[in-house]
């Protein structure tokens, strides 16, 4: 029903969105439950752009890269942005933010002489911190504190893991955008930032 003002009332019908048959789109709620149809080619997709990143870790692990323990946050990462990808939190330059500031933080810290569990401690600490004030809060990034004080580097091992560390981060984003393209879903990032 409209008013003579052209806008609605309560009681009207709100349309209901449909799936269209050619588009499979990745889950909006990741606990809701998919039908198979739409299950298999998604988990597909998916597999196929987590294959690319651990093809990315045999890589480094292959060259004794100090940076192999990096892989776990841009892995998850993928499947946190692609199952989530109309979410502030995985919009391109907030995941590439979050994680110049976990780098940055994380790898320094670790780089500094202490106890392992007080400086991961410290700098998970600052690390989030300066996500919040920044307003580029990414979870998984949170963790390359942890892994950096795990894998202990020097300065000029850290220095090598940073950028080895955004080049997988970069690729995580590359691949979601992708994966978004194979299945014909609609354009992401829907925003940059």
């Amino acid at each position: 029903m409209q008013h003579r003002l052209g806008w609605s009332t309560m009681s009207d019908p709100i349309p209901k969105k449909h799936w269209h048959p050619g588009r499979i789109q990745p889950v909006s709620d990741p606990t809701e439950r998919l039908p198979w149809h739409r299950l298999i080619p998604l988990v597909a997709v998916e597999t196929l752009g987590l294959s690319l990143l651990l093809l990315a870790y045999l890589v480094l692990r292959s060259l004794d890269a100090p940076a192999e323990p990096l892989l776990l946050g841009p892995v998850v990462t993928y499947v946190l942005v692609f199952a989530t990808s109309g979410s502030p939190a995985s919009r391109p330059l907030r995941v590439l933010v979050s994680y110049v500031i976990a780098g940055v933080i994380g790898l320094g810290v670790a780089a500094l002489p202490g106890p392992t569990v007080l400086m991961a401690i410290l700098g998970t600490g600052v690390i989030l911190l300066l996500m919040h004030l920044v307003g580029a809060f990414h979870a998984p990034a949170v963790a390359v504190a942890l892994i950096a004080e795990i894998s202990d580097p020097s300065w000029s091992v850290a220095l090598i893991m940073f950028p080895a560390l955004l080049i997988l981060v970069l690729l995580a984003i590359l691949l979601v955008w992708a994966t978004h393209q194979l299945l014909g879903d609609r354009q992401y990032p829907d925003r940059w930032w």
